[in-house]
């Protein structure tokens, strides 16, 4: 049971053997449902969850002289990332996207490290430099 984000955590929380996800807002039926589902050996996800398995993920191949290395974005990084990239606050972002701030800065925190960043900025001009976002996005608080 969670109020967080679990995309990012699904591989290791199955091999950690969840049996599957449930919003802490469900219901007690839903959670009766969800206990008897887990007990049959029954995997339980959000119709959220399982639309994100269908989606893109935006894949880029990065040769920095002797390493190669590949960068992949989920939608949600992906939509997080050009807001910021047009100078939207965490805030404005989060109502924008019907997320809550935390998890905004949870997705920035991800996207800094797979660009490895520290600002931004600095993610927005790796980004446009990687083109994972339009160059002509022009940031207004960098």
């Amino acid at each position: 049971m969670t109020g967080f984000d679990i995309e990012s955590h699904f591989n290791i929380l199955m091999e950690a053997g969840a049996s599957g996800f449930l919003s802490k807002t469900a219901t007690k039926d839903q959670l009766l449902t969800t206990i008897k589902c887990a007990l049959r050996d029954e995997a339980i996800l959000p119709m959220s969850f399982l639309r994100q398995l269908r989606r893109a993920e935006t894949k880029v191949v990065v040769n920095d002289g002797d390493t190669i290395s590949s960068i992949s974005l989920n939608e949600k990084e992906q939509e997080v990332l050009y807001e910021a990239a047009l100078g939207k606050s965490n805030k404005e972002i989060a109502q924008k996207l019907s997320m809550s701030q935390r998890m905004v800065g949870y997705h920035l925190t991800k996207i800094f490290t797979l660009l490895n960043v520290n600002s931004r900025g600095e993610a927005v001009a790796k980004a446009r430099e990687l083109r994972l976002v339009p160059s002509e996005v022009l940031t207004i608080n960098g």
